[in-house]
């Protein structure tokens, strides 16, 4: 088990990433941020840092997803992958 340092006086909390690349999120920050087991989290590089955060609840990813859709006129249509590739090189190269 990685060794996790935490002083309540600083915002910031440390732990030991093993030889596998793994880290256990301090219970605290945990708790903070609402992580639970099992649960997912997303991680990005924001300039010279990482950053995590809870992933979103997928249902409202998908309701998100499906209002821009049907405002597109695309929701529940399967789209042609001929056409997607054409208009890919299409975009990329012009028309040839």
């Amino acid at each position: 088990m990685p060794y996790i340092w935490y002083a309540p006086y600083m915002s910031v909390m440390y732990a030991t990433v093993t030889s596998k690349g793994q880290v256990t999120l301090p219970v605290e920050l945990r708790r903070e941020l609402g992580i639970e087991a099992g649960q997912t989290i997303g991680f990005r590089k924001e300039g010279g840092k990482a950053v995590l955060e809870p992933a979103g609840d997928v249902q409202a990813v998908r309701a998100t997803l499906e209002r821009a859709a049907r405002r597109n006129g695309t929701w529940g249509t399967t789209p042609d992958p001929s056409a997607v590739w054409r208009d890919e090189v299409v975009r990329r190269h012009g028309d040839a």
